[in-house]
């Protein structure tokens, strides 16, 4: 009996022993081309080494890489190639479970000698758009999954950023950018325009709760705040440009994630073995969903969603590249009142809100190599934006009194097609348009804010068309000079209203390691397109369109940025900003204006009559991952004022006047194959400016009645969290667990994020933000 416990004992302890010291190895592949022409380049050679180790391997004709056997850690990964600047990416992470892939764009040197040698530079947050040279950066997904407070969420990460801010509500998603409203920003995924990814969003809102956009597909992606290339349209704010990569084409992955957040399903490889055609395909159920499924009574009492992103590619030899790609969400959510009059406390226990929302977007889009200079890209695609919201008080009868109820649809089908041409080392040069088709079907109901009449405020159908154009060209004056030029077009079909938009930026590189530049870029932004179709239904005139002949919102950005590498891993970077605002639909006579509204619907007449300045120092101190260790420190100053239809100049609701941030990180090699990472960040800013509400007033009419004499005189209490995370990654033998635990706001503070007025039992009340957020989730990578 003892030989045998003893025999088992051994023969475990020493497989243990063996499992312990085995190297365990991973492949790193990719693809290498050139930067602004996408043109493979063979011969690049990529090397990858770290303390102990150094191994390399050169692009086929196809631009394609492979290195074997590469154990797991960490690497400085240096790409080089004659004729080219060389890229360096840090710290680049290749654990056991997934193949690593990492594709590189190198930008051709203005001066070709071999002799001439041209220091390199980490240039981490490059941006991917060859045109972008000032207020842009980008971000990888790694980024997303290590900053504390994220969630997996590109989205929260990005208010980490200089200039971004969120909402005071923690379960709220929006991104507020240097002062303006979270409607002026635009979201693009892979060229293409999508509505806000953001589940529990309704009526056109630029905020909601989680996004539906899943770490698994994406790739690096582009964030800009201001004078963005001329690719960009209708935003006046700035543009989240997201970018899904392609499926592994040599072998089939797979991952299974599950935490508070919900369960993901993610595949991705070859459609046959040795097919260049890939797929790319993540599923998305929440747990809130799953508690509905397993518990008859939680149906309906606690909010739920799904989501799906996928990529197919279909390269052909002579054809070049097709993709289907496409991204979509549904979510529902019910709050119902509570039945005992006697626990009513505040409005949220006689409050009754029903939600229930669609986004998505699907598109064909055409990749085609004409020549060694040029190529084209070209797609046709489709957008819905859905929703059904109700929102309504009960009695003490129990009966419920509406006050908002809304059937919205907005859905888009669209051409674009864009030509790239490389006329030569110095100059490269894109033109394009896209041709929108636009829907709505809106049947609105609200009480309206100035009479307190509950009434029909829309209810009506319509189409016309948005055309877009640009031209832009970048001029590689010298390797330390960069110039880039062009101009936007928009004309809106339906009133034969036409924006011209010229923009440009200049980059000086005057010393190794420092950069000055300038910018300047005129936007312009239409309104929710059934804004333009209303039909006021209680007005005299029957079927009067007030807004019919409404003009762009538009916005002058001027931009003056320093920066400077102080080591290989680590930077300063300094903006000043000035956004002229002009041309903003306000009502007459009204402090109301379209700058203040977060994507909310507005039925009344509006004028192209308001103003508004933006103006602000943008200041970045960041050290890349390194030894170990990273960290980002982020503050902003700004100042953000408006004139409504009153002609008064009064501060806007995103004046917050100030935001800072700072980030650390610090890894630690557990054992042979584990990884462990601690994160910290904390956040402080500025309160939002609101309304206060006259309770005399209110109680007078019994309802909510705002304080005209002092709007957005005062403002919520300042921001202040502290967020924290855990990772611990494990390596096993062609398999990896990685295993999150974050907390956001881990102080508990609950901020008040706005005010109400409880006509039960006449006092304005506090609305609180939620406390301590955590999120627990655990990922098998294989």
């Amino acid at each position: 009996m003892f030989k045998t416990v003893y025999t088992i004992t051994f023969i475990i302890f020493f497989f243990y022993r063996v499992l312990l010291s085995q190297e365990i190895t991973q492949t790193l592949r990719g693809n290498i081309t050139d930067a602004d022409t996408k043109i493979p380049l063979q011969g690049a050679v990529i090397i990858i080494s770290n303390t102990g180790n150094t191994l390399a391997a050169e692009s086929d004709l196809n631009g394609d890489y492979a290195v074997k056997n590469v154990p797991i850690g960490r690497y400085m990964i240096k790409i080089k190639l004659i004729g080219y600047n060389e890229e360096i990416i840090p710290e680049f992470l290749i654990s056991s479970g997934k193949e690593a892939i990492l594709n590189a764009a190198l930008i051709e040197k203005i001066i070709q000698t071999e002799e001439m040698e041209i220091t390199s530079e980490i240039e981490k947050d490059k941006p991917l758009n060859p045109m972008a040279i000032i207020s842009a950066r980008s971000f990888s997904i790694e980024e997303t999954q290590r900053y504390a407070g994220a969630f997996d969420d590109p989205l929260r990460a990005a208010t980490n950023f200089a200039g971004i801010t969120g909402n005071s509500d923690l379960a709220k998603n929006g991104i507020v950018i240097r002062g303006n409203s979270p409607k002026g920003l635009l979201w693009r995924l892979d060229g293409i325009d999508i509505p806000n990814p953001n589940h529990f969003s309704f009526g056109g809102q630029q905020s909601g709760g989680i996004t539906v956009f899943s770490s698994m597909v994406l790739n690096n992606s582009d964030f800009f705040t201001s004078a963005f290339p001329s690719e960009y349209g209708n935003a006046l704010s700035g543009v989240f440009d997201m970018k899904f990569r392609s499926g592994n084409k040599y072998k089939r992955e797979y991952s299974l994630q599950a935490g508070i957040q919900g369960v993901d399903l993610f595949t991705e490889g070859p459609f046959l073995k040795g097919s260049p055609s890939t797929y790319l395909v993540n599923y998305r159920y929440s747990i809130f969903g799953f508690l509905q499924l397993i518990d008859e009574e939680m149906k309906n009492k606690v909010p739920s969603y799904q989501d799906l992103s996928f990529k197919l590619n279909f390269p052909l030899k002579n054809a070049g590249l097709f993709s289907i790609y496409g991204i979509g969400g549904i979510n529902k959510s019910i709050v119902t009142p509570e039945e005992n009059i006697l626990n009513w406390t505040t409005n949220d226990d006689r409050q009754m809100v029903n939600m229930d929302n669609a986004m998505g977007a699907i598109a064909l889009s055409h990749f085609l190599l004409i020549n060694e200079h040029t190529f084209i890209n070209t797609s046709v695609s489709g957008t819905l934006d859905k929703s059904y919201y109700f929102n309504g008080f009960s009695d003490t009868n129990n009966t419920i009194t509406p006050k908002d109820e809304m059937h919205y649809k907005n859905y888009k089908l669209s051409f674009n097609t864009s030509l790239n041409h490389k006329f030569n080392r110095r100059h490269l040069h894109k033109s394009g348009f896209t041709l929108n088709k636009i829907f709505y079907d809106n049947n609105i109901k609200s009480q309206n804010s100035f009479t307190g009449i509950y009434q029909q405020i829309a209810n009506d159908k319509g189409s016309t068309y948005l055309l877009q154009a640009f031209t832009e060209s970048k001029f590689r004056i010298n390797d330390n000079i960069e110039l880039s030029a062009g101009v936007h077009l928009e004309y809106f079909l339906y009133n034969k209203k036409i924006s011209i938009q010229p923009r440009t930026s200049l980059r000086w590189n005057f010393s190794p390691g420092q950069s000055l530049s300038v910018g300047y870029g005129n936007h312009s932004q239409l309104e929710n397109v059934s804004v333009y179709m209303l039909k006021n239904t209680y007005s005299q005139s029957v079927n009067s369109q007030p807004n019919r002949e409404l003009g762009f919102s538009k916005a002058n950005h001027f931009i003056l940025g320093y920066d400077i590498l102080l080591s290989d891993f680590s930077r300063i970077k300094t903006e000043i900003y000035y956004q002229q605002l002009y041309n903003i639909p306000v009502i007459r006579n009204s402090y109301y204006s379209m700058l203040n509204n977060p994507g909310e619907f507005i039925n009344d007449s509006l004028v192209n009559e308001g103003t508004g300045r933006n103006a602000g120092i943008d200041f970045t101190f960041e050290r890349f991952l390194n030894n170990n260790y990273y960290f980002l420190f982020t503050a902003s100053l700004w100042d953000s004022k408006y004139k409504g239809g009153d002609g008064v100049v009064r501060n806007t609701k995103y004046n917050c006047n100030y935001a800072f941030n700072f980030l650390f990180g610090r890894e630690f090699i557990i054992g042979k194959n584990n990884l462990l990472g601690i994160n910290i960040r904390t956040n402080i800013a500025g309160g939002e400016y609101y309304i206060p509400i006259d309770l005399q007033q209110s109680i007078q009419l019994k309802r909510e009645i705002l304080d005209n004499n002092r709007i957005y005189t005062e403002r919520l209490p300042n921001i202040y969290y502290i967020d924290l995370g855990l990772t611990y990654r494990m390596n096993w033998d062609k398999m990896s667990g990685v295993f999150t635990l974050q907390a956001k706001n881990i102080l508990n503070r609950k901020t008040v994020s706005g005010y109400s007025y409880n006509d039960f039992n006449q006092k304005i009340e506090e609305l609180k933000s939620l406390g301590i957020l955590p999120m627990i989730g655990f990922k098998l990578e294989f």
